[in-house]
């Protein structure tokens, strides 16, 4: 996928987003790290990515985690918080080399309430060494009045701002039909239109767990429930009797 292999490395080539990017730099080149940062806006325009190229630009190595996926309990808490006791990776140990670990907490606000109490707890006390950056669409409220939490607003860019990205492609259009969501546009131009699944209607006189088996089925051509009555109406009695006489005839 193009939002992959064409994601920027570095912070010097993502498009747009100056004063974040700003930001990024004095958080990273400013120790000790007592703060944390938290980029939070709309999906698909560039949070991670400039996450992981600021870290990079900076000399230091990303440790990136799904917070929706891996914190889920405490004991997952626990488990990063021991991972991340030293300032440098395992691989730069490995390597030799003197590069800095820097947390980036991806999808903060879909990880586990109680998971974000305790991350809260360790990410703005003493113990922490390391800086960390995080992501979300909407912050989490044990987050949003943290004095200790940085927390930017990440507006989408601007047409003109990826112009130069889509030089051949009429971008304003392509921003104004996927919303500013720069990850669609290029899925949209690597891929094109994709195939439409037909509209389907479920039935409202089932229990909740039916509905809710419907709902993750991807295609359904008909109602169900009314395939399965039809299919139980018995033939017309003057069709039965038809048939029977023909069978007594033969």
């Amino acid at each position: 996928m193009w939002s992959e292999t064409r994601r920027p490395e570095f912070l010097h080539q993502v498009f747009g987003h100056g004063e974040i990017k700003t930001s990024l730099n004095r958080y990273l080149t400013t120790k000790p790290y007592t703060d944390v940062f938290l980029l939070h806006g709309p999906p698909g325009i560039g949070k991670t990515t400039m996450a992981l190229a600021s870290i990079r630009s900076n000399g230091m190595e990303p440790l990136e985690i799904n917070a929706s996926q891996s914190m889920r309990s405490h004991d997952d808490v626990s488990n990063l918080i021991n991972s991340c006791r030293h300032t440098r990776s395992i691989s730069s140990l490995i390597r030799g080399d003197q590069k800095s670990m820097c947390l980036v907490l991806d999808e903060i606000d879909g990880s586990d309430p109680h998971a974000q109490r305790k991350l809260a707890t360790w990410m703005t006390s003493d113990e922490r060494k390391i800086p960390v950056l995080m992501t979300c669409n909407e912050v989490p409220r044990i987050l949003k009045d943290n004095p200790r939490v940085q927390v930017h607003r990440c507006y989408p860019p601007k047409p003109s701002d990826l112009q130069d990205l889509f030089p051949t492609h009429d971008v304003t259009a392509l921003t104004k039909r996927f919303k500013h969501d720069v990850r669609r546009i290029m899925q949209f131009l690597q891929y094109g239109e994709s195939d439409q699944l037909p509209s389907a209607t479920l039935p409202t006189d089932c229990s909740p767990e039916v509905s809710h088996i419907l709902r993750q089925r991807m295609w359904i051509e008909k109602d169900p429930m009314v395939r399965s009555i039809e299919s139980e109406i018995p033939c017309d009695r003057s069709q039965n009797s038809k048939s029977q006489h023909d069978k007594l005839k033969v």
